[in-house]
């Protein structure tokens, strides 16, 4: 009989840990972090159900920091087992992780100057190094085995390049684990794979109680003629990882269209999103082939300028009139984007567009919510920049997204909803039972179910 515990990402969005025990054997599907809550911090810090160096394996889904962050802690703290995922997922670990030490140490050096005890760094770049060590990469649709006690499968979850859910044959039973599901019909992911046949289907909810609006291009095309009839700036937090991808050729969409947009000025701030740009590159079959001279340096938005130090971020707070600046990160929290709402948020003329989900606690989720002011950097700045919000561009599934994959599963499991708030988690184990007539609940952390 295998068991799992909900170690993270239940009754919140992020931390994703699901800790599986079969006949003797203990694993992690994801390993992340914890973001944006008032206690994520300590929610990081807490001990976990089993000593690290008791875990004998982690199989990823994704590369995406609430999914994969821990992983170095876990290595530091005693881990030596394999780390299992997909090739592309295992280049932008390396891409991720590495900027999330950086940070860490950035952090500890100067987010504390007025402290006689910072605290110190969750881990380094040796931990990450370590942690990379481990890693075990493999191919989409090809079944390995885990531990002689389990036999996975990933299968493509559409989510970001790379990402996979797991789909995990334990003791008799087949547990599929959705890690982020993303959504069909997206001009440079490839829709979802079925389910098939599960008995149990931990899913995540972060949008399961509504609809996204057809398509956010429109908004974002008025987002930038508005910026030209303000002469100022349009500011763009968004994920390094497919999110800026994405913006750039919905962009250069709307250029090729509209010739009121050929000479705006567009500025991608964000090392780490060029080396995520070299993923598409690398690995072509993980994503949909881009359209006649588009290119993967560009995504076809003309006027681009990658800015890749910190001193060609800088030039940035000197640019005057109508331009766009894209940066992470997507929820505010943290990374170069913090200096452009610095320089922007008390500019009238300025435009902030938020295009993605604000998980409670972020300065992204404060903004969309209509503060009038906030602070960063110790200073308090009125907010009189107009703030924009548009779902449409999410990489999450939606209520639709789910009904659609869920009803490519031919039997009648039991799910558990994770990774959403309790209102989404709620309404996603409501639209499975009521739709589907499968047997649902809303997974709380610490939680012990058997599968």
């Amino acid at each position: 009989m295998a068991e799992i515990t909900f170690v993270g990402a239940a009754g919140t969005v992020t931390g994703s840990k699901h800790l599986v025990q079969c006949k003797g054997k203990r694993f992690f599907v994801d390993c992340g972090l914890f973001q944006g809550l008032g206690n994520a911090d300590a929610l990081n810090h807490a001990p976990l159900p089993v000593e690290a160096r008791e875990i004998d394996a982690v199989v990823v889904t994704h590369g995406h920091i609430d999914h994969v962050g821990y992983l170095p802690k876990l290595v530091r703290d005693g881990f030596r087992g394999p780390i299992f995922a997909t090739k592309p997922t295992a280049s932008l670990m390396q891409i991720v992780l590495d900027d999330a030490a950086h940070l860490q140490e950035e952090l500890h050096v100067h987010g504390y100057q007025h402290s006689h005890h910072p605290p110190l760094p969750f881990y380094e770049e040796a931990d990450v190094a370590a942690a990379m060590r481990l890693v075990h990469a493999q191919d989409l649709g090809e079944t390995f085995d885990l531990l002689g006690v389990a036999r996975v499968t990933y299968r493509n979850a559409a989510h970001i390049v790379g990402s996979a859910f797991a789909q995990i044959d334990l003791d008799g039973a087949r547990a599929v684990f959705s890690g982020d599901l993303g959504r069909y019909g997206r001009p440079l992911l490839f829709d979802p794979d079925a389910i098939g046949a599960a008995d149990v289907i931990v899913s995540e909810s972060t949008y399961g109680d509504r609809v996204h609006p057809e398509d956010s291009i429109d908004g974002l095309h008025a987002a930038l003629l508005d910026a030209i009839a303000r002469n100022g700036a349009v500011v763009i937090p968004a994920f390094a990882v497919e999110r800026s991808q994405m913006l750039l050729f919905a962009i250069g969409r709307l250029q090729a269209a509209d010739t009121k947009l050929a000479g705006l000025p567009i500025h991608l701030d964000s090392p780490m999103a060029e080396k995520v740009d070299d993923l598409f590159a690398n690995f072509p079959n993980a994503h949909r082939s881009l359209p006649a001279g588009c290119d993967i340096a560009t995504f076809g938005c003309d006027n681009l300028t990658v800015h890749r130090t910190a001193e060609e971020s800088k030039q940035l707070n000197r640019l005057k009139g109508a331009h766009v600046v894209i940066s992470a990160s997507g929820m505010a929290s943290g990374g170069r984007i913090l200096h452009h709402l610095h320089n922007h948020l008390s500019d009238d003329n300025a435009v902030i567009v938020f295009v993605g989900y604000q998980g409670a606690g972020t300065l992204g989720h404060v903004l969309v919510n209509g503060a009038p002011s906030v602070r960063i950097y110790g200073d308090t700045l009125a907010v009189r920049a107009k703030i924009m919000s548009l779902q449409g561009f999410s990489a999450h599934a939606d209520r639709n997204d789910f009904t659609r994959w869920f009803g490519t599963c031919t039997t009648t499991p039991h799910l558990y909803a994770v990774h959403g708030e309790p209102e989404s988690a709620t309404a996603l184990a409501a639209l499975a039972h009521q739709q589907r007539g499968w047997t649902a609940a809303v997974a709380q952390r610490g939680l012990t179910v058997t599968v």
